[in-house]
């Protein structure tokens, strides 16, 4: 898992939510290609609890993803 900041609530007044912070799977990771529809702004380092223990996207845990599920 990695730490990612991605594309939020545009409208909302508070930058925290126009770019959330969250735990994206390498799966999903991957998936994102980076182009002009990609939902990942920036990876900003390795899974954080802190954050929340499943995928933003998919909803897999990090003990899903270590056990290779």
């Amino acid at each position: 898992m990695k730490l990612c900041t991605v594309w939020g609530e545009m409208s909302s007044d508070s930058a925290a939510d126009q770019y959330p912070t969250v735990n994206v799977c390498d799966d999903c990771f991957k998936a994102d290609d980076g182009d002009e529809d990609s939902q990942i702004v920036s990876h900003e380092g390795k899974y954080d609890p802190a954050y929340g223990e499943e995928c933003h996207f998919c909803g897999k845990t990090e003990e899903e993803e270590r056990e290779g599920a």
